[in-house]
């Protein structure tokens, strides 16, 4: 059963707490509700009633193959035990790190666990590995003991080119050290029958979680994937899983349900960006600042398709001017806990009458709620749209194009070099609107121009992340913001590829995209392959920048050169301020 839904959501106390102040666009929320009332949305929802989003016979049985995430939670209550037993056998074996790896869903939620917990008493020092930037990769080599480090290898699929490559190129590293005992230092991930499982086996792993094959990548929160790092890291699965199961039963799980907070949030998204707003700006405390990776993905794929689709923006600079009306802003914080320079953000964003969603936490474990309430909300925005919330029809271009990229890498011994628009001060230009441009300025000024109300940008860097990378990243973002009064996205490559990059070829025709490249100074051989990792991303990058291409995007690649840091610098003299 669904209510109109007006201020804030009446759920059980150890719900946490959800505000919607969405002035004009109330009526039309509350009759969509009352519509998916009338229509027995819920019940039809948990029973997997795939005409909910399409009437297309194929895509309903994808759908219907893709909801194993609505009950997930509770088949990983029973594994706890299992999981504390493992975690317990690794600590006996003398592991003190972990490193997991992967890309796009079976790294961004241990992402989250990392960034906005601290790690447990009893549990291993946790990083993350999801690009193949051969500086990133040293970095985190030179920051653990290899030999007691335990290194996860993610991949629902059992056969996505980067994890592999991270296992292939740590394994031959512990086999220097300990010979042919480096596969204790190993566990995989990954769905059952997969061809990565014989893989394991062979190499001597010391351990395989079979996942759950009906749950995509970017519902994957709270299964293997997530919940495997977590207990590692040292957090309370056991409660993480109990809370998210109070919101599976908030959500309708056990029958129909009052203020249901899955769809009440689903409805307004999709209903506000039916109506323009369609880009869902997140506001949080910077103990969640991680938290837009993983909303990036889980809504950006899941809605941006069919010229459709609900843009998540992330770690955004606020504006000191004023915001787009295709914007709709959700806060996440904690309750009780001040957040000042949002709060004043928010007093602003009121008094203009954007809308504004506020969620409230009670304390980090409410994670486990949080990506369930977030999992129902996408999956029901996309049935708003007409949509099938759970295929990536656009993800494979660029993936098709890295690949024969990559094929004439072993037939050639290089990649096939673009033609350059332009060359200056160390920076050469690639732009598919190049125009009568004969300077770097005025290229740069062209690009920015065909900024139009509703477009956004989107910064792809296939850089390695530093903090000075970063920042520079977010000037000009903010420039952009500031004068061109768009949204702004930022990401590292190739992890935005597993993420937004569907959004980007199959949502609407809206985003300008600036790529940024470098040189690999200190590049990293591949064990087994004939190339390097830092000509795999540049292939990577290649191929979307051609995926791109095909779709009719606006781009802009511009390569840096041998200082990626000094090259922005340089870029961001060029970037227009007003």
């Amino acid at each position: 059963m669904s209510t109109p839904l007006s201020g804030t959501s009446a759920a059980p106390a150890h719900i946490p707490t959800a505000t919607f102040e969405l002035g004009s666009y109330q009526a039309a929320v509350d009759a969509q509700l009352q519509a998916f009332g009338t229509q027995n949305f819920t019940e039809r929802f948990w029973q997997k009633d795939a005409t909910l989003w399409t009437q297309d016979a194929q895509a309903q049985q994808s759908i219907r193959s893709f909801m194993g995430w609505l009950r997930v939670a509770e088949d990983l209550q029973q594994a706890v035990p299992d999981l504390e037993q493992f975690v317990a056998e690794v600590k006996a074996a003398g592991f003190s790190h972990v490193v997991v790896m992967g890309m796009g869903g079976s790294t961004m939620a241990p992402i989250v666990f990392r960034e906005s917990a601290e790690q447990g008493p009893n549990g291993l020092n946790m990083l993350v590995l999801d690009t193949t930037d051969p500086g990133t990769i040293q970095e985190i080599e030179q920051a653990v003991p290899l030999a007691h480090t335990l290194f996860i290898v993610a991949s629902k699929s059992g056969t996505t080119a980067e994890p592999l490559a991270f296992g292939d190129y740590f394994y031959a590293r512990l086999k220097e050290i300990k010979g042919e005992r480096a596969g204790e230092n190993f566990i995989g991930i990954t769905d059952p029958g997969t061809p990565f499982v014989a893989t394991a086996e062979k190499l001597g792993y010391r351990r395989v979680f079979l996942n759950f094959p009906e749950v995509g990548g970017r519902f994957s929160a709270l299964t293997y994937f997530g919940l495997v790092p977590a207990a590692l890291y040292g957090l309370d699965v056991r409660e993480i899983l109990t809370r998210a199961l109070h919101m599976m039963r908030a959500c309708g799980a056990n029958g129909p349900a009052e203020n249901n907070p899955g769809e009440a949030l689903g409805v307004a998204l999709g209903v506000l960006a039916q109506a323009g707003h369609d880009k869902l700006t997140l506001l949080v405390p910077p103990s969640l600042s991680s938290l837009g990776l993983w909303m990036e993905q889980l809504v950006a794929e899941s809605t941006g398709k069919e010229g459709l689709g609900i843009l998540p923006i992330a770690d955004e600079p606020l504006a000191s001017a004023d915001y787009g009306l295709d914007r709709v802003f959700v806060y996440v914080g904690y309750k009780g806990q001040s957040d000042a320079a949002n709060e004043q953000l928010i007093k602003q964003l009121r008094e203009k009458g954007h809308p504004i969603i506020t969620i409230l936490m009670n304390d980090v474990l409410d994670l486990g709620q949080e990506f369930f309430r977030w999992e129902v909300a996408t999956a029901v925005a996309s049935a708003v749209f007409g949509i099938n919330p759970f295929d990536q029809p656009n993800v494979q271009a660029a993936k098709t194009a890295t690949d024969k990229l990559m094929k004439a890498v072993e037939e050639h011994g290089e990649l096939p070099q673009q033609p350059a628009t332009l060359a200056e001060n160390g920076l050469t230009f690639y732009a598919s609107h190049a125009g009568a441009a004969g300077s770097a300025a005025e290229l740069v000024k062209d690009f920015f121009g065909q900024a139009q109300a509703g477009d956004y940008l989107s910064v792809q860097a296939y850089l390695t992340e530093t903090p000075t990378v970063t920042g520079a990243i977010q000037q000009i973002r903010a420039a952009v913001l500031n004068s061109r009064h768009i949204a702004t996205t930022a990401g590292y490559g190739p992890r935005f590829l597993h993420s937004t990059g569907q959004y980007h070829k199959g949502g609407p025709n809206t985003g300008l995209f600036l790529q940024l490249t470098a040189d690999n100074p200190n590049d990293l051989p591949l064990p087994g392959r004939s190339y390097t990792f830092g000509t795999l991303k540049n292939a990577q990058a290649q191929g979307d920048l051609e995926a791109l291409h095909h779709n009719g995007r606006r781009t802009l690649r511009v390569h840096l050169g041998a200082d990626a840091a000094q090259g922005l610098q340089t870029l961001l003299a060029l970037v227009p301020t007003r």
